[in-house]
């Protein structure tokens, strides 16, 4: 039987709401072309062992790489003590690291494209460009 946070002895603390986790979106280039991953887990293991939730059969990768956590500040990456090393937009990365979407995370030599969070009952669509496109990119300004 779970018990509530905060319960002592003749009295509970009312039940804690669960919060959702919310659905990240990254792109990987993989040896069966582009893939996009969405991922619904608060807490993403990154690595070259097959029981990580992103397994990435790559020599650069340790076995135990990288975390990704979903927390109230938003989506945190966390190198493992890695050979090689973790990067945010070729930048090495110690501790934890915030990511923005436009991201690109490096996991030893593989690049990972972070789009953000997605809703997965409406998710993104790909426009095929035949001619030419104009659109409003979401950057900083200069």
């Amino acid at each position: 039987m779970q018990g509530n946070l905060g319960e002592t002895a003749g009295a509970t603390a009312p039940p804690v709401p669960a919060q959702a986790v919310r659905t990240f979106l990254f792109a990987l280039s993989t040896d069966l072309g582009p893939k996009l991953f969405a991922f619904r887990v608060s807490n993403l293991l990154i690595g070259r062992l097959p029981d990580n939730h992103l397994a990435l059969n790559h020599g650069s990768v340790s076995r135990r790489h990288a975390k990704i956590s979903v927390t109230n500040r938003g989506v945190i990456v966390e190198d493992m003590g890695s050979q090689n090393g973790t990067t945010v937009n070729g930048t090495a990365i110690t501790g934890q690291h915030n990511l923005k979407p436009g991201d690109i995370l490096r996991i030893g030599y593989v690049p990972l494209f972070y789009f953000g969070f997605v809703q997965p009952d409406n998710p993104p669509v790909m426009d095929i460009v035949e001619t030419s496109i104009a659109v409003s990119p979401n950057a900083p300004p200069i």
